[in-house]
């Protein structure tokens, strides 16, 4: 007792608490596992309700670590244990999130390291569906920047596309929209790599500089305002309307997964996106690299006219890891099939764009 007063956060001994800390403190409290006796068995002397859990915050957050997010609830039992899920919402999974990502140590370097892997599913004229996956690094600098890009594989996508596949002749060469040729092979290629000297190196809505993310606010609300003062009314892609929460969960998705920014604003986005109310929780799932993560998403809403076959209307996922405070991945899915999404089946993971590594470093190709 006299270790967890000592450890007593300086807000919680007097005033006001901001409502933002306690939200993601009471989500953090409410998903750590409690212990639920079996019927008939004796109550654990330190389990916790839910009343017991809010008056308790302080002392499971501090003594529990890094935020923790949807855990399961355990009851004790001779033979093992038993598991019950307890989900949190969009707004409690960014909240908590964001008081991880502000938690994490400043670093330093020279230059920013990413390294990730993507993955899109093709349909081809011949039929089928072929999966293209390939891997990218980068090393990005105060003036220059070094990329690295190589194919992985290009094949079938399921059991059956390649069924279907062989029985169109095992084609070394498919066809998208009548024209692009599209070489298929399972082996990887050789990386392309290449150094350009730029300053504005990243997309946040519109082309930025290292500086230009530097200088972005800490503050929820007018990190907010300084996005929108480019927001058109319509797609960053295309010129077809897009909704404001889309465009700025679109946006930011950027930000948070793989950009040089401070954890503050890392932060901020996170607290930004919780406040838009059409972000909705999925649950857990698990990324392309097999890390579990929680599913957050919105619908595209830059919706095709009646009739228009030429767009397709697809879910932003974000997949994020709240226990640490980062975006482990990004995933389109299709809604209704439509232009590049045609032929595929709603409820598919178009692409994907897996975050390996993110951070600073001294080195560079």
């Amino acid at each position: 007792m006299e270790e967890l007063r000592a450890a007593r956060p300086a807000h919680l001994a007097g005033g006001p608490v901001d409502p933002r800390t306690r939200q993601a403190e009471l989500a953090h409290a409410f998903a750590q596992p409690r212990q639920v006796p079996r019927r008939g068995g004796k109550p654990m002397a330190w389990g916790l309700g839910l009343a017991g859990a809010a008056a308790a915050v302080t002392a499971v957050v501090l003594v529990g670590g890094t935020a923790r997010g949807p855990a399961p609830v355990v009851s004790p039992a001779a033979s093992g244990t038993v598991t019950r899920p307890v989900a949190l919402s969009a707004k409690e999974v960014l909240l908590v999130a964001a008081t991880s990502a502000e938690r994490r140590p400043a670093a330093t370097g020279d230059y920013w390291h990413v390294s990730s892997r993507s993955r899109t599913l093709q349909p081809v004229d011949e039929g089928f569906v072929i999966s293209i996956e390939q891997e990218s690094e980068s090393w990005v600098g105060a003036r220059e920047q070094w990329g690295s890009t190589r194919t992985v594989a290009i094949k079938p996508a399921t059991g059956a596309d390649r069924a279907a596949w062989e029985k169109a002749g095992s084609p070394r060469e498919l066809t998208f929209a009548g024209r692009k040729r599209i070489p298929i092979g399972e082996r990887p290629g050789k990386p392309l790599t290449g150094r350009t000297e730029s300053k504005e190196i990243f997309w946040l809505g519109r082309n930025v500089t290292m500086a230009d993310l530097r200088s972005l606010p800490t503050d929820p609300e007018a990190l907010r305002a300084d996005l929108l003062r480019f927001y058109e009314g319509k797609d960053t892609e295309a010129d077809v309307p897009m909704g404001e929460d889309a465009w700025l969960f679109r946006v930011t998705e950027g930000l948070i997964m793989s950009m040089p920014v401070s954890p503050e604003v890392r932060a901020a986005a996170f607290r930004m996106l919780a406040e838009l109310p059409s972000v909705t929780s999925l649950g857990q799932v698990t990324d392309a690299a097999g890390r579990t993560g929680t599913a957050i998403a919105i619908a595209d809403t830059s919706h095709p006219k009646p009739g228009d076959t030429d767009r397709g209307v697809v879910q932003m996922r974000l997949i994020i890891d709240e226990r640490s405070g980062r975006a482990l991945a990004r995933e389109s899915v299709v809604v209704e099939p439509g232009g590049l999404q045609a032929g595929l089946e709603p409820g598919t993971v178009w692409n994907t764009d897996t975050v390996l590594e993110a951070g600073w470093t001294d080195e560079h190709p």
